[in-house]
């Protein structure tokens, strides 16, 4: 007799039916809400002033999440050194414009070209010798490549922390809102993100190298039997993904100090923005970044006033931890996240086999 099927009950059928594009936004509108009315009438402004901050940090972590995501489609493994890459293109910018005498522009784009010549440079030296040994001795040499890239600019600039030499101007006031937005902080941050990511979706949709990348993330040897030179597709993924990570870089030093590990330290929040939209999916990463940015600032608000109402100590310093509450209750909800492809357990392919095997005849423990 044929078992019935399962009746798709339960939260994470009920969301699955609505669109991402939809169910995000309003699960971020509704804890902007509240958060704004559970906070002090003076301090309530600060809620929406969360979504501008964590816009312009999400914005980071979407280029930093993107490029991690290309790899991986292409390369299979989680590449640990990719925060440092980002380092190095902080500390590329702040070589052109402290040492070269350099301006802005000239130092994002060195930074960018820097860092997409180191990513080709693991890809060749280090990465493609170690194809046929399987992901996980990719993942533990690029540990390795981690801690030596920290290593090595930690000897040429000495392990001190550093400033770009950028005169960030003070923010303006929005309207009378109570808000505030800073044209350099913000609006370079998140301009450079928006443009980027429009750049990166058209070579990816309507360029033959795009098509290619995406070929490969599908099925590397299928693509390679199809007659695609997969080794400079790998490479110009290496440079593309490196680039990205040099313009992070140069951005997250805007908001934070440059030291050796700055990129290292903040290589949980990129893991968890490409986690969270779907591994795999640059797409997915996009969406895991700005969500990401923007559930840690209203974090930070939320455990900043607890600290006010002194039920906790240094409450900013808890600001990661909604974050991650958030990906763990969006794994539960959505394994595969927010974008990715779903996959189906190894138990439904077991009831599949056990419904279908008495109908044609085979016993299901054959």
């Amino acid at each position: 007799m044929t078992a019935p099927a399962e009746a798709p009950t339960g939260l994470r059928q009920a969301l699955g039916r609505v669109p991402w594009w939809i169910t995000i936004p309003g699960i971020v509108a509704a804890a902007t809400v509240a958060l704004y009315f559970w906070l002090p009438i003076d301090a309530r402004p600060l809620a929406f002033q969360a979504l501008i901050d964590g816009s312009a940090v999400g914005s980071i972590y979407i280029l930093g999440a993107s490029g991690l995501s290309l790899t991986y489609g292409v390369k299979k493994f989680a590449n640990f050194a990719h925060g440092d890459m980002m380092t190095v293109g902080a500390y590329m910018a702040y070589t052109a414009m402290v040492i070269l005498g350099k301006d802005m522009v000239s130092a994002l784009l060195l930074a960018m070209l820097s860092v997409a010549l180191l990513g080709i440079f693991l890809e060749l030296s280090i990465f493609r010798r170690l194809e046929q040994r399987g992901a996980i001795a990719a993942l533990i040499a690029s540990v390795g490549v981690s801690l030596i890239i920290q290593n090595v600019v930690g000897l040429f600039y000495l392990g001190d922390v550093r400033n770009l030499p950028i005169q960030i101007p003070q923010s303006v006031p929005v309207g009378t809102t109570g808000l505030a937005f800073n044209w350099v902080k913000d609006g370079v941050t998140i301009g450079l993100a928006i443009g980027l990511m429009v750049f990166l979706h058209f070579v990816l949709k309507h360029t033959t190298l795009g098509r290619a990348m995406r070929a490969c993330a599908d099925d590397l040897d299928l693509a390679r039997a199809s007659g695609i030179n997969t080794h400079n597709v790998i490479l110009w993924t290496w440079g593309i993904s490196g680039a990205l990570a040099g313009l992070a870089g140069v951005l997250l030093a805007l908001w934070v100090n440059v030291y050796p590990p700055m990129g290292f330290f903040i290589l949980l929040f990129i893991f968890s923005a490409v986690i969270l939209g779907g591994i795999g999916s640059p797409y997915g990463a996009m969406v895991g970044g700005l969500l990401i940015g923007i559930v840690q600032k209203l974090s930070s608000v939320f455990f900043g006033q607890l600290s006010a109402m002194n039920l906790i100590e240094n409450g900013a310093s808890y600001d990661a931890a909604g974050a991650f509450v958030v990906l763990v209750l969006v794994l539960l909800i959505k394994p595969e996240g927010i974008m990715g492809k779903r996959r189906p357990t190894e138990g439904r392919r077991r009831r599949v086999w056990a419904r279908r095997a008495p109908k044609e005849g085979v016993s299901v423990g054959d």
